[in-house]
C-alpha cells in the first residue's frame, strides 16, 4: 500500500511536470518554425516561408508574432505582382486579417498598428481600379497611422509614414500639424522632408519651423534642432542667423564635431562676408580630418562653387605648411588656377609633378589646359599618354576622340569612343 501511494505520488508529479513543460516545449517548436520562415523570406521563398509560419500558428495559435510575420509575407507577396490585380487584391487583404488578428492579441503594439496601416493604404489604392462602379472606398488607413503615432509618439517612422499619406491625400490642414509634430519629436527629418518633392511647399516648411520651434522651446534633441534651424536660415539667406544657429549646435555634443561641420560653418561666414573667418573654420576643419586629401577636396569644390576659386590657392599655401599633404593636393591648386584662368601658372605645378612620376591624372588636368587654350596639338599628346598611363579609365578615351575629332582624324576618334 506505501509502495503504491509513492507510486502515484511519482506518477502525479511527472503528470504536473509534463504539463508545465508543454507549453514551453510549443513555444520551442514554433520558434523553430518562424526562425525557418524567415529564411525563406530573405531568400525570397515567400510560399514557403507562408507554410513554414501556418505549422507554426498551429503550435501557437495566440502568438501575435506569429500574425504579424504572416502578415508581413502576404504584404510582400502582393506587393511583389508588377500588374497588380485581384490576386494582389487577395494577398494584401489576407495581410490585413492576420494583422488585424495580431492586433487583437496585442493592441498595445504600435508596429502592428503601423503595418495594419500599409496594408490598408495599398487595399485603398487597389479597390478603386478593381471596383469602378463603387461609391464609396471602404479603406481608411488614416485612423491606423494615428493609432500607431498614440502607441508610440516618439516613433519617427509612423510619424513619418502617417505625414507621406495624408500628403498623397493633400489633406492639407491635418498634414501641417504632422509635419509640425514630427519635426518636433525628431529635428533632423527636415533635412530628409525637404528631398520628398511631391509633399515639399512653402507651407510644409513653415510647419517644419514651427515644429522645430517647439523643440528649442522644450529642449529637445538641441544640437540637431540647432543645425536643423540653421539650415533653415541658410535658405532663407539669412546668414547671421544661419551662423548663429550652427555656432551654437556646434557647443552641444562636441565629441561629435566633424570636419564637415566646419566646412559648413565656413561656408556660412564666406556667405556672411566674413572670409578670413571662414578660413580658420575650414583650418579647423583640415585640423579634424582624417583624411586630409579629402577635405581638401571639398575645400576646393566649396570654392569653385561660391565662386571664388581664387581663394583656394592662398588657402592651399597656407595648408601646406601646417600639414603632410599629399600630390593629389598639388592637382587641386593647379585646377583652382585653371578655374581662374591662370594657365601658365596651373602648368608649373602639373609639369612639375611629373617631373617625379608620370600620372595620369596630371597629363589629363594638363590637357583640359590646353583645351581651354585651344592648343589641340598639345592637347593631342597630352591626353594620348593619360590613356597609355590608366588605359581603363573612359573619361580620358572621351577626352581623346574628342581632340581627335577636333583635329579631323575621324577613324582613330572612332576607335577612341569606341574604348570608352
Amino acid at each position: 500500500m506505501r509502495f503504491g501511494s509513492r507510486y502515484a505520488l511519482s506518477a502525479l508529479i511527472l503528470l504536473i511536470a509534463l504539463a508545465a513543460a508543454y507549453p514551453l516545449c510549443c513555444r520551442l517548436r514554433a520558434e523553430i518554425y518562424v526562425c525557418k520562415a524567415e529564411n525563406f523570406f530573405k531568400k525570397g521563398d515567400y510560399r514557403q516561408a507562408e507554410i513554414s509560419l501556418k505549422t507554426a500558428a498551429d503550435w501557437q495559435p495566440d502568438d501575435d508574432r506569429i500574425q504579424k510575420e504572416m502578415g508581413k509575407v502576404y504584404l510582400r507577396r502582393g506587393e511583389s505582382y508588377p500588374n497588380p490585380g485581384e490576386k494582389a487584391f487577395f494577398l494584401i487583404q489576407k495581410s490585413k486579417d492576420c494583422y488585424l488578428r495580431a492586433r487583437q492579441l496585442n493592441p498595445l503594439d504600435a508596429e502592428t498598428a503601423y503595418e495594419l496601416a500599409r496594408a490598408e493604404t495599398y487595399l485603398e489604392f487597389l479597390y478603386p481600379k478593381l471596383y469602378p462602379e463603387a461609391k464609396e472606398n471602404p479603406y481608411h488607413p488614416l485612423p491606423y497611422f494615428e493609432e500607431a503615432v498614440r502607441l508610440k509618439p516618439n516613433g519617427i517612422l509612423y510619424h513619418y509614414g502617417r505625414v507621406l499619406y495624408l500628403s498623397q491625400k493633400k489633406q492639407e490642414a491635418d498634414l501641417l500639424k504632422a509635419v509640425r509634430s514630427l519635426c518636433r519629436n525628431y529635428p533632423p527629418v527636415y533635412a530628409y522632408l525637404k528631398k520628398e518633392a511631391f509633399c515639399w511647399s512653402e507651407t510644409v516648411g513653415t510647419a517644419c519651423e514651427q515644429g522645430l520651434e517647439d523643440a528649442v522651446r522644450e529642449d529637445i534633441m538641441p544640437r540637431d534642432v540647432r543645425m536643423m534651424t540653421a539650415l533653415i536660415k541658410a535658405d532663407r539667406k539669412d546668414w547671421a542667423s544661419a551662423v548663429s544657429y550652427y555656432e551654437s549646435a556646434l557647443g552641444f555634443k562636441t565629441y561629435e564635431n566633424h570636419a564637415g561641420n566646419y566646412i559648413t560653418l565656413g561656408r556660412f561666414y564666406l556667405k556672411k562676408g566674413e572670409p578670413e573667418t571662414a578660413e580658420k573654420h575650414l583650418f579647423h576643419a583640415l585640423k579634424l580630418s582624417e583624411s586630409k586629401e579629402k577635405t581638401m577636396e571639398q575645400i576646393y569644390s566649396f570654392y569653385r562653387d561660391e565662386g571664388q576659386a581664387e581663394k583656394f590657392c592662398p588657402f592651399y599655401q597656407q595648408a601646406r605648411q601646417c600639414f603632410a599633404l599629399s600630390s593629389r593636393t598639388d592637382i587641386l591648386a593647379a585646377r583652382s588656377l585653371a578655374d581662374v584662368k591662370q594657365y601658365r601658372e596651373a602648368r608649373e605645378i602639373l609639369t612639375e609633378l611629373n617631373q617625379n612620376n608620370a600620372d595620369a591624372e596630371v597629363y589629363y588636368r594638363l590637357a583640359c589646359i590646353s583645351e581651354a587654350e585651344k592648343d589641340w596639338e598639345r592637347m593631342d599628346i597630352e591626353i594620348q599618354k593619360a590613356t597609355v598611363l590608366d588605359p581603363k579609365n573612359s573619361r580620358y578615351y572621351m577626352k581623346f576622340a574628342e581632340v581627335l575629332t577636333r583635329l579631323n582624324h575621324l577613324a582613330e576618334a572612332e576607335k577612341a569612343a569606341d574604348a570608352a
